[in-house]
This record gives structure tokens, sequence and C-alpha cells, in this order.
């Protein structure tokens, strides 16, 4: 069995992977599987690069950050799939006058 040579990433490496998380870009598992890294080692940094001296504080405000994130887009889901309804239904009310005009 023969050891891989441990890989070595820039902090600006590491600030942009926890970023695309902190931005909701991505989910963290989803971040870990396009960047080629686990997640463990992700989690690491978002605590290594997030919280800091003071973590207990900037643990609150990352979780209320990532809750607000969370609910921001369930609403925008909602939101979309409306708007997709509605415009089903002007598409099929549209056809249904064009041809009625015939």
């Amino acid at each position: 069995m023969t050891n891989k040579p441990r890989k070595i990433y820039t902090e600006e490496f590491k600030a942009a992977s926890v970023k695309l998380i902190i931005e909701g870009k991505q989910s963290a598992p989803e971040a870990a599987k396009s960047l080629g890294i686990g997640k463990s080692t992700l989690y690491k940094w978002m605590e290594q690069l997030n919280l800091g001296d003071d973590k207990d504080s900037k643990n609150i405000k990352l979780n209320d950050e990532l809750k607000r994130l969370h609910s921001e887009v369930v609403e925008l889901k909602k939101k979309l799939a409306l708007a997709e309804e509605h415009r089903e239904i002007l598409k099929k009310a549209a056809a249904y006058f064009a041809a009625q005009t015939l």
C-alpha cells in the first residue's frame, strides 16, 4: 500500500470553497464533490475560516445566515413554481384564443 502525497491547498482556494457554501451557491456536499475534496475537509475549512477566535458568536451568526438563506431559497422556489404555473396557463389561453379566431 502506497501513501499518497498529501495535497496542499492555498488559503485563497479554501476561502473560495467556503464562500460557495456561505453564499448559498452550493451545499457543502455538492461543493466538496465538485472541488474533489472530502466533506470533512470542507467543514474543517469552514470552521477555520469563519469561526476563528470567537467561535460561539460567529457560529450563531453563521447559523442564522444559513437559516435566512435557506428560507429565502424556499420562498424563491415557491415563487418560481407559481410563475411557471401562470406561464403555462397563459400559454394555453393564448393557444385557445388563437384557435377561436381562425
